[in-house]
C-alpha cells in the first residue's frame, strides 16, 4: 500500500469512528469535560480511580493508588480504568481541566484501531483496498464491541485482538516480538485481554510442537520469554499489589455462554433490547449476558464459511484450520464453562473439583472468551468471500454488508446520543455543596463496616467520583485484598467496643446498619456525633459545624423487656444496640461477625431479680462442634462461668430492673470461608444465634 493510499485509508477511519462515537455518545457526553453520563452502574469506579490517580504523586508499582481504598493497596488496575490512558494523561494533568474524562476518547480510539486493524488484516491477505475497506465496516459495527461500551467502556478494547491476529500475518523474524509486545499493551488495557491472547498464543505453540513444525526447545524458549515479560510487567504495573488469590473470583458457569448466543439478538442497556429487526430474541440463564455474541444475519453466513474453512480447507488464513480448530474448541468450551445451556434448557451441568474452579475463577465472566472466535468467524468469512466469488467479491460483500447493517440497526438505535447511559434527574445523592463542606472538615471518609461494593457506595457514587475527600474506602473495585478488609473491619468494631476512638481522627465514618448506630449512641453518648444523611448516618468525635440540628440522629429508647410477659430479648428488633452481628436474611438468624459481638439491654418486672439464667441458643456456622473453653461471656464487665448443653450458653446474672446491660459474646473458634477451603471471603464466623432468652 503506498503512503497516500495509507494517509486516506487513515483518514477514513478516523472520520467514521468520530461519527459513529458521536452517534453512540452525543456530543453531550462525548465532550471529555462531561462526566455526567459516569454516574450509572459499574461506570462511576472507572472515573473515581482515575480521579485519584491523576492527582496522587507518582509511585512504584506505577499504578498504585492507595488514597482510593486506603487500606487495600489499591492499584487503578483494580478500578478497571484504562492504564494505558491514564499513565499517558497522568503526564498532561497539568494542563487538563478539572472536571476530566478520557471514556469517550477511549471509545473514539477503540472504534479508529477496530476498523483499522481489521483493514490492515483484510489488505495483507488480499491485497484490495476497496474489498478490505468494505470488509473493515463489519467490524467497525461488531455487536460484542458496541455492547461493551454502556457499562464496561474498557472492556470495549477489542482491537487489541486484532492486533494480535495481524501479527500472525508478519514475517517469522517480527511475529514473536510483536506479539510479545501486543500481550504486554494488554495487560494496560484489561486483563481478560490479555489471558485470551496468551490462550491463543499457547494453544497454537501447542500445535506447532504436536505436528513438529517447531522444536520442544524453541516452543519451550518462546512461552517461557512471554510469561516470563508478562509477570515482570504484571509487577510494574502492580498486579500483585493483592495476593494471587485475591485475583480470583466466583461466578465460572454462572457468567457464561449459551450455545444460542450466535443467533441470539438479545441484547442489554440499561434495558432490555433486540440486535435484530429479521431474527427474534431467545431466552437465556444466569449471567449469559456475558456471552453476548449475536453474529448478525451476514454473520451467521460468515459462520457457515467457517466451519467449512477448520473442517474441510487446507489453505492458512491467519493460522492453518487445525490449529484454528483447535484454538476454537478449547476456548468455545471454556466459554461454555460446566454449565452448558441451550436457551433456558440446561443441556448439562457438571460440579468441577475446587482446585480447578479456583483455576477457571481468573475468568469467571467466561462468556467473554468467545470474542476472538466471533472474530476468526468474520475474518474467515470475509476472506472466503473473497476467494469465492473473485469478480463479484465487493459487490456480494457490500451487499451482506447492507444487510447486516439493516439487522443490526434494530440495536443501534437504542445506542442513539448515549440512550444508553441510565442518568437519573433526581438527585438524590448529588447534593455537592453538602459534601463540600464536610469535606473542607476531614480528610477520609471511610464505613464503619468495611466491604467492597457496598449499598452506600451504589448511592453515594456521585459524590465519590468528585474525590472531595483526600482518601477514602467507600469503593467498588473488580479484585480486592478479602484479608485486609476483614482486619480492618475487625480492628474498627474492636476500638469502638474498647471506647479508643483514635480511628475518628480527621476522618468521618458512614454506615447504613441502624444496629450499630444505636450501639455507637447508647455506649459512646456525648463521644460520638451522630448524624442522619438520607438513608445513612454520619459519625464523628468533632461536630460538623454546617449540619442544622435537625440532622442530628436521636436513638429511640433501648426496648425494655417485662419478664412478667415475656422471657425473650427481642433480638432482632432494630432498636436494640448491637455490634458485631450481621443478620442472615435467609435463616433468619444473628450471626456473630468476628470474635465477638455485643448488645445492650433492658429488664423490668417483679421477676428480675439476682441469679436469673440466660440461655443463647445457637448453631453452628460451619457445622463445627463446641466446647464451653471456646466461649467466654461477659456481661457488664463481669466474666461470667458458662454451662454448654445442645448448643445453648447458659450462664446466671443479676438482674437490675431498668438498668442497661452490656453483653459481650466471645467465640475462640472462628473460621472464614477461606480458611475452610470452601471459598474466598475472609469474614470470620463461628455461631448462628437462634435466640436469648431469660429464665
Amino acid at each position: 500500500m503506498i503512503k497516500n493510499d495509507l494517509i486516506r485509508v487513515n483518514i477514513l477511519f478516523l472520520s467514521l469512528s468520530l461519527i459513529l462515537s458521536i452517534y453512540l455518545l452525543g456530543f453531550r457526553y462525548f465532550d471529555p469535560t462531561n462526566t455526567s453520563w459516569l454516574f450509572w452502574g459499574d461506570l462511576p469506579t472507572l472515573q473515581t480511580g482515575w480521579n485519584y490517580f491523576r492527582i496522587d504523586e507518582w509511585r512504584f508499582p506505577i499504578f498504585s493508588n492507595p488514597n482510593y481504598g486506603i487500606y487495600l493497596n489499591n492499584n487503578l488496575i483494580y478500578s478497571d480504568s484504562i492504564p494505558l490512558f491514564a499513565l499517558f494523561f497522568k503526564i498532561f494533568n497539568f494542563i487538563l481541566p478539572d472536571n476530566f474524562q478520557y471514556f469517550s476518547l477511549w471509545i473514539l480510539f477503540s472504534i479508529y484501531l477496530q476498523g483499522l486493524i481489521s483493514y490492515l488484516i483484510i489488505f495483507r491477505i488480499t491485497k484490495s483496498i476497496n474489498f478490505s475497506l468494505v470488509g473493515s465496516i463489519f467490524f467497525i459495527f461488531s455487536t460484542i464491541m458496541i455492547h461493551r461500551i454502556t457499562e464496561y467502556p474498557q472492556l470495549s478494547g477489542h482491537w487489541i485482538i486484532l492486533l494480535f491476529l495481524y501479527t500472525e500475518l508478519l514475517d517469522k523474524n517480527k511475529k514473536f516480538i510483536s506479539q510479545n509486545i501486543v500481550i504486554l499493551l494488554s495487560l494496560l488495557i484489561q486483563f481478560y485481554f490479555t489471558l485470551i491472547l496468551l490462550m491463543i498464543f499457547f494453544i497454537n505453540q501447542f500445535y506447532n510442537l504436536i505436528l513438529k513444525q517447531k522444536s520442544l526447545n524453541s516452543v519451550l524458549k518462546h512461552s517461557f520469554l512471554v510469561l516470563i515479560s508478562a509477570i515482570v510487567a504484571m509487577f510494574i504495573f502492580g498486579y500483585f499489589q493483592i495476593s494471587p488469590d485475591d485475583g480470583l473470583g466466583w461466578g465460572y458457569g454462572f457468567y457464561n455462554l449459551n450455545l444460542n448466543s450466535f443467533f441470539n439478538p438479545f441484547g442489554e442497556t440499561n434495558t432490555k433490547i433486540s440486535w435484530s429487526n429479521f431474527l427474534s430474541v431467545k431466552p437465556l440463564q444466569n449471567g449469559e449476558m456475558e456471552g453476548f455474541s449475536y453474529l448478525g444475519v451476514s454473520g451467521i453466513i460468515f459462520l457457515v464459511l467457517f466451519l467449512k474453512h477448520i473442517f474441510f480447507e487446507k489453505k492458512n488464513i491467519i493460522f492453518e484450520p487445525r490449529s484454528l480448530l483447535l484454538i476454537t474448541i478449547i476456548i468455545f468450551f471454556l466459554s461454555l464453562s460446566n454449565n452448558i445451556n441451550f436457551g433456558d434448557a440446561t443441556i448439562i451441568n457438571y460440579p468441577l473439583n475446587k482446585y480447578f474452579y479456583a483455576l477457571t475463577s481468573l475468568f469467571r465472566s467466561s462468556g467473554r472468551l468467545v470474542w476472538p472466535i466471533y472474530y476468526f468467524i468474520f475474518i474467515i468469512g470475509i476472506i472466503s468471500i473473497y476467494v469465492l466469488f473473485p469478480k463479484k467479491n465487493i459487490v456480494i460483500l457490500s451487499i451482506l454488508l447492507s444487510f447486516q447493517l439493516i439487522d443490526l440497526s434494530s440495536g443501534l438505535k437504542h445506542y442513539f446520543k448515549g440512550n444508553q447511559y441510565k442518568v437519573s434527574s433526581e438527585g438524590k445523592y448529588i447534593d455537592y455543596e453538602y459534601w463540600i463542606k464536610i469535606s473542607k472538615q476531614f480528610e477520609n471518609l471511610r464505613l464503619l463496616k468495611p466491604k467492597n461494593n457496598t449499598a452506600i457506595y451504589k448511592n453515594l457514587s456521585p459524590i465519590i467520583i468528585k474525590n472531595y475527600f483526600k482518601s477514602t474506602d467507600v469503593v467498588y473495585l473488580s479484585r480486592v485484598n478479602r484479608e485486609k478488609i476483614a482486619v480492618e473491619r475487625y480492628n474498627i468494631k474492636k476500638k469502638i467496643i474498647d471506647k479508643d476512638l483514635s480511628q475518628f481522627e480527621k476522618t468521618l465514618f458512614i454506615t447504613d446498619d441502624i444496629n450499630s448506630v444505636n450501639y455507637i449512641y447508647h455506649n459512646l453518648f456525648n463521644q460520638i456525633y451522630i448524624y442522619k444523611y438520607k438513608s445513612f448516618w454520619l459519625l464523628s468525635i468533632t461536630k460538623i459545624s454546617h449540619i442544622n440540628s435537625e440532622d442530628i440522629f436521636y436513638s429511640s429508647k433501648i426496648p425494655t423487656i417485662d419478664l412478667n410477659e415475656k422471657n425473650t430479648i427481642p433480638i432482632f428488633n432494630p432498636n436494640l444496640p448491637k455490634f458485631g452481628f450481621e443478620y442472615d436474611d435467609e435463616k433468619k438468624k444473628l450471626i456473630l461477625d468476628g470474635k465477638y459481638g455485643v448488645l445492650n439491654f433492658k429488664l423490668k418486672g417483679a421477676n428480675c431479680i439476682k441469679d436469673k439464667k440466660i440461655h443463647i441458643e445457637f448453631e453452628p456456622f460451619y457445622n463445627d462442634s463446641f466446647k464451653e473453653t471456646d466461649f467466654e461471656i461477659e456481661i457488664n464487665k463481669e466474666k461470667k462461668n458458662i454451662e454448654l448443653n445442645n448448643n445453648s450458653l447458659n450462664f446466671k446474672f443479676n438482674c437490675n430492673s431498668n438498668f442497661t446491660n452490656h453483653l459481650k459474646i466471645t467465640s475462640k473458634k472462628l473460621f472464614s470461608q477461606y480458611d475452610k477451603r470452601i471459598g474466598l471471603n475472609r469474614l470470620k464466623r463461628s455461631i448462628l444465634i437462634n435466640s436469648i432468652t431469660i429464665n
